[in-house]
């Protein structure tokens, strides 16, 4: 859990960190070229501080592995279901909290830019421990998107304000559009500490208005972690809702790379492994490894 004696800090530092919603983060249909998705489960679970944590759960029915999904910035879990739909098609069960800056959240009123980043963090540990206790034996992998990559990078060891709170049995992290260099919070060492297997994926035109003016702040928990194991995917004209409108292309070479990333990375495939090694960019999309 975050450290008592920093959670004024962090709230004070985040105060006023509300980047706009995704177009895609409200409830809108999904698009023509997503797989069917099954309706999620959803699951109550008691939080520390006295709140209801809804979780959501879309379990695969040849389950490898588990991922735990932080949605973006006022977004919802179901507004991914398309990324979702291939994940547990592929055997990869995905469960996402809804946190309490989703506009869809019942208490959505209530929450205030100083408490958002510390109920996210209690969410994804409450969550993590739910799933260990329930999915015992499945590798645990941190996915997200926009704040909630952080929230992914922070499980895998990222250390902001809030101090440290890895959680050594996370295996891998995919980090869909990053929130980018937020002043105070993300800083040049936030990322030097990551060590597990990181694929950031982004656009050359991913910006968040009033907070990322440079696409290339994105690039951060690529560069600045250490090398091994790191790979960066960049889509020429991809916006912060990338993974929400993708064209089918994109789409497809971004939700193969994820599965085979997961599957290289947490599971051990051999044959995943050698795909990314080989995987080429097509026109249009920049492929880095370190």
């Amino acid at each position: 859990m975050i450290r008592r004696d920093t959670a004024a800090f962090v709230s004070a530092l985040v105060l006023g960190f509300a980047p706009t919603v995704p177009a895609f983060g409200q409830d809108a249909p999904a698009p023509a070229a997503a797989p069917a998705s099954p309706a999620a489960t959803h699951v109550s679970l008691p939080s520390p501080d006295g709140r209801t944590i809804d979780l959501s759960v879309w379990q695969a029915e040849n389950e490898q592995a588990v991922i735990v999904f932080g949605h973006g910035w006022g977004a919802q879990p179901a507004a991914y279901r398309r990324i979702i739909a291939y994940w547990i098609a592929h055997g990869f069960t995905v469960v996402s909290p809804m946190h309490t800056d989703s506009m869809q959240h019942p208490a959505h009123a209530e929450a205030t830019p100083q408490s958002i980043f510390t109920t996210r963090i209690i969410d994804l540990a409450v969550v993590r421990g739910y799933v260990k206790a329930t999915h015992p034996g499945k590798p645990l992998i941190g996915a997200g998107h926009s704040f909630g990559s952080l929230n992914a990078l922070m499980e895998a060891g990222a250390v902001t304000i809030a101090g440290p709170q890895g959680d050594p049995d996370i295996k891998v992290v995919v980090a869909l559009s990053t929130p980018g260099l937020v002043p105070q919070l993300v800083n040049p060492q936030t990322f030097t500490t990551v060590t597990t297997p990181v694929l950031v994926v982004t656009g050359d035109a991913d910006l968040v208005q009033g907070f990322v003016t440079d696409p290339r702040d994105h690039r951060a928990a690529f560069d600045t972690s250490p090398a091994g194991d790191k790979m960066l995917m960049t889509f020429a004209g991809g916006d912060h809702s990338l993974i929400g409108n993708a064209d089918a292309a994109d789409f497809d070479l971004i939700a193969a790379t994820t599965v085979d990333f997961m599957r290289a990375h947490a599971l051990g495939d051999a044959a995943a492994r050698a795909r990314l090694q080989s995987l080429t960019a097509p026109e249009g999309v920049t492929i880095e490894r370190r």
